[in-house]
């Protein structure tokens, strides 16, 4: 199944998920001895590749506590043992930006993948619905930029909900769990449906689904 986000995404509006614990993340990976040169992160004792790491996930360097780690973005992984990695970018197709480098360095590979596709699953079911009422594949979506925002905010919801689970009405993750939710709903009104009719790879007709209503058979 397509994942509209990945955990850089997820980073870019909450980086406190990838360094403070408690947090239902899946932790693949840690070590220590690990080495930054340029942007290469190195761990001779690791095997990232039967880890499941993969681009799109953060790895976490710290010194003493991930508290107070350094969150980066995983580019590439080239072998077992080095991740190409970068300063969280502006955009997720814009150039690697080198961390600072280090040496001893203990290391963990967080993830939310789970809620990541549970949050596509439900937003690829709204966006077929839409698409079949407004008469266009669901394929054909525009913005991907603002799709990748608006499953993001839909996983984050699903985070803050599982965190906040037997928490006060009033708990801080509680309003984060909503907030987010809310988000997501007002992204997904910004989105575009874009049709190319004559295949000529040009959108012939979009229409914002702000303006699409669900209607029950």
């Amino acid at each position: 199944m397509s994942e509209f986000c990945q955990d850089r995404d997820l980073l870019g509006i909450e980086p406190g998920l990838f360094l403070g614990g408690g947090f239902a993340a899946q932790q693949i990976a840690q070590g220590t001895g690990g080495q930054i040169s340029g942007t290469t992160f190195t761990s001779p004792g690791s095997d990232f590749s039967a880890a499941g790491v993969a681009a799109g996930m953060v790895l976490c360097v710290y010194d003493a506590s991930p508290d107070e780690g350094v969150p980066l973005e995983i580019l590439a992984v080239p072998s077992a043992t080095t991740l190409t990695v970068s300063v969280l970018r502006a955009e997720a197709d814009g150039p690697a930006v080198p961390p600072a480098p280090g040496e001893s360095l203990s290391f963990r590979v967080r993830t939310f993948r789970p809620q990541i596709r549970n949050a596509s699953a439900a937003l690829a079911e709204k966006l077929r619905q839409l698409a079949e009422t407004a008469g266009v594949q669901s394929a054909d979506f525009a913005d991907s930029s603002q799709l990748r925002l608006t499953a993001a905010y839909l996983a984050l919801a699903g985070v803050f909900v599982a965190q906040a689970q037997n928490a006060a009405a009033h708990d801080a993750h509680w309003i984060k769990a909503e907030h987010y939710r809310r988000e997501s709903v007002r992204m997904q009104l910004q989105l575009r449906l874009a049709a190319d009719e004559d295949g000529d790879g040009f959108a012939e007709r979009t229409r914002t689904l702000g303006h699409v209503t669900l209607r029950r058979s």
